[in-house]
């Protein structure tokens, strides 16, 4: 029997051909350096997939509230505080005033509020010390007079100084529901600021022009 030889022993077990290395193989030096100088650049480079991202967003729970870095939040109140409320004859201006002060010269108040009135040709024949909002929804009135700080907070529903509501005025028309609001000082303030008189002359004024305007149209 003669012995197989390697060839036979391949070719038996189906393994031909028998693949031949027809040039030397490349030192493990060499490899190395030919791996490294691939850059991302050459047609050879594979750039790895991307990461998978989670198709959930983490959990983060709210940290704990510091008081001393939360900005404090000043609440305004809004149509509060009552009023007084004076309707002209004609029903065409309604007078919103600041609630009954209490002072020693109340009558003089009184006597300058009239006065007031009389520049501007107003008789009112309706006086409510205590009035709201309802109350003064109910009016069908055209035009709102509004005399004083807490009156002009109170229907507004903003907190501002008169003087902060008359240059609000002078740049833009100030309306309360569709209705042109023009706000003054309070004859109280007039009486102790005599300087302002003038001031409340020019709102009175604007007042009527405005009415006189909306009544022609």
């Amino acid at each position: 029997m003669s012995l197989m030889t390697r060839e036979d022993v391949l070719r038996e077990l189906e393994l031909l051909p028998v693949w031949q290395l027809k040039g030397q193989l490349p030192s493990i030096k060499s490899s190395i350096q030919n791996l490294t100088a691939l850059t991302p650049e050459s047609e050879t480079f594979v750039e790895p997939p991307p990461p998978v991202t989670p198709q959930f967003e983490p959990v983060i729970e709210p940290a704990p509230l510091d008081s001393r870095c939360v900005e404090e939040v000043v609440v305004v109140p809004t149509r509060t505080e009552p009023f007084r409320l004076l309707i002209n004859d004609d029903a065409t201006v309604a007078f919103v005033l600041d609630s009954a002060i209490e002072s020693s010269n109340a009558q003089d108040i009184e006597t300058l509020l009239s006065n007031m009135l009389k520049a501007i040709n107003m008789k009112c024949n309706i006086d409510i010390p205590n009035a709201n909002i309802d109350t003064f929804n109910e009016q069908a009135v055209k035009l709102v007079m509004v005399m004083g700080e807490s009156a002009a907070n109170s229907l507004l529903g903003q907190l501002q100084a008169v003087d902060d509501w008359r240059n609000v005025q002078s740049a833009n028309p100030i309306f309360y529901q569709n209705l042109p609001v023009i706000v003054t000082y309070h004859p109280a303030f007039l009486l102790s600021n005599t300087t302002y008189k003038a001031k409340a002359w020019a709102d009175l004024c604007t007042a009527k022009r405005i009415l006189q305007n909306l009544l022609i149209h």
